[in-house]
């Protein structure tokens, strides 16, 4: 780990802005368009992979897709260790939490205390990169510092993949840690079930996911509230769940943690 801090230390910081600049505008609006095919589940791996890889401007194609309907940040990977991006990934990180924000969060702008923050939420998109590019300092303003100057509620912070306070990024650390062991602990329960001709292994991997789903959203939600946590279900999953059932298959996921000695519900 330690070669690759040294390695992500040394990367010059590119902003994403002079690569958009130095693509042809037929060639980026082709690649949106063809972008816009794509299902929720063929955008969510193909930016996986394209960040990974440090293909930046695919990558921010496929987050603006991603953003316009309606993931957040938070959902898009399946683990991102944050002492191991480079210096250009966080600061894309970063510029892709802030267009979370501008599309979803931009009446936010009137509690922000800095004008330069309103101007991340409400200005043209030249500046929005630049005050994005100006509240980075090529890596050397901390994301806490960010949040605080945004000022960003707790349901906001947990939108974001990058914009995190130490409070909220300790709770999704122990959320990432704890659902290993608590996706094990329901499968055992449901090992339990009897498997009949409408509930086999397939219908016992769906309630799996459904049940396990539902406790990481149960974590992003202060309140408690089914609702919430049904919209969270949604973002997450791209599957519509009421609130009765949202609340009811909670009951169920409580129970049976609370029986296995498992209870990390709060």
């Amino acid at each position: 780990m330690s070669g690759v801090s040294a390695a992500c230390s040394k990367e010059s910081f590119t902003p994403i802005v002079s690569l958009l600049r130095a693509s042809e505008p037929e060639v980026l609006c082709e690649a949106r368009r063809r972008v816009q095919g794509l299902d929720r589940e063929n955008l969510l791996v193909r930016f996986r992979i394209a960040f990974a890889a440090g293909k930046r401007l695919v990558a921010y194609i496929l987050a603006e897709a991603l953003i316009e309907r309606g993931i957040p940040p938070c959902f898009w990977h399946e683990e991102l260790a944050l002492d191991r991006v480079t210096v250009n990934q966080r600061a894309d990180l970063l510029l892709f939490d802030l267009a979370w924000m501008r599309r979803w969060n931009r009446e936010h702008a009137s509690v922000v205390r800095y004008l330069r923050g309103k101007a991340l939420l409400t200005g043209s998109e030249a500046v929005f990169h630049r005050e994005a590019n100006f509240a980075f300092n090529e890596g050397k303003r901390p994301a806490w510092k960010i949040v605080g100057s945004l000022s960003l509620t707790e349901r906001q912070q947990w939108d974001c993949a990058y914009l995190r306070s130490a409070p909220i990024k300790k709770q999704a650390d122990l959320t990432r840690v704890f659902g290993k062991r608590i996706r094990q602990t329901l499968w055992a329960d449901l090992q339990t079930t009897r498997r009949t001709a409408t509930f086999g292994e397939p219908e016992a991997q769906e309630a799996l996911a459904r049940r396990h789903a539902l406790w990481c959203c149960s974590r992003m939600v202060k309140s408690a509230s089914p609702t919430d946590i049904a919209a969270r279900f949604y973002q997450m999953t791209g599957v519509q769940i009421s609130r009765q059932a949202a609340a009811k298959q909670l009951v169920k996921v409580r129970a049976v943690l609370r029986e296995r000695g498992d209870d990390f519900m709060d």
